[in-house]
């Protein structure tokens, strides 16, 4: 019996929680959550006067692409986190939305906001998601020489050590002519 990896099912924890935060906040935009009684803003009206008081220096125009940015930006997020696309490029991206709203909310509403709706937790989710997101170095063809080498390029970028020390460690000649 084989057993389960628990990278695994945590990364798939992160991805379908997230996932579902975003696209129930985007249901409730366009009143999908109503018919069962639930739900915050119930409208996107109801949800430009809450991004408003979130971010009250806009208004016409600009709140409303603020508003429409938000919410393609979590719709997509959504469905990307679901497919499992490009892990670490969507989970750093989920992670700053969220320290975007979760900034926002803390400037307008007060810490206690964004701290009671967990937005800062969930930012965490989303950088562990992209921390996560990938097997490990290890298991990945190619990748200790890439680490050996990019320490080598900043030992010598910081501390100007020389070609032959870059020889010893097995570094190949890769243009570096030691200026």
């Amino acid at each position: 019996m084989r057993t389960p990896d628990p990278t695994r099912i945590v990364r798939m924890a992160l991805r379908f929680s997230l996932a579902a935060a975003f696209l129930s906040a985007v249901a409730d935009r366009f009143g999908w959550w109503k018919p069962f009684g639930q739900g915050s803003w119930g409208s996107m009206a109801r949800f430009a006067d809450y991004t408003h008081q979130l971010v009250p220096f806009a208004s016409g125009w600009l709140l409303t692409v603020i508003v429409w940015v938000a919410t393609a930006s979590e719709a997509t997020l959504g469905v990307l986190l679901i497919s499992g696309w490009r892990p670490k490029l969507v989970g750093a991206a989920t992670c700053l939305v969220l320290i975007l709203f979760g900034t926002a909310m803390a400037v307008s509403l007060g810490v206690e906001s964004p701290l009671s709706y967990s937005v800062f937790s969930a930012a965490s989710a989303a950088a562990a998601y992209a921390i996560l997101g990938t097997p490990s170095s290890s298991h990945t063809t190619g990748t200790h020489s890439v680490r050996k080498f990019s320490t080598v390029a900043s030992r010598l970028v910081v501390t100007g050590e020389s070609r032959a020390h870059t020889r010893r460690l097995g570094v190949p000649n890769l243009g570096y002519e030691g200026r």
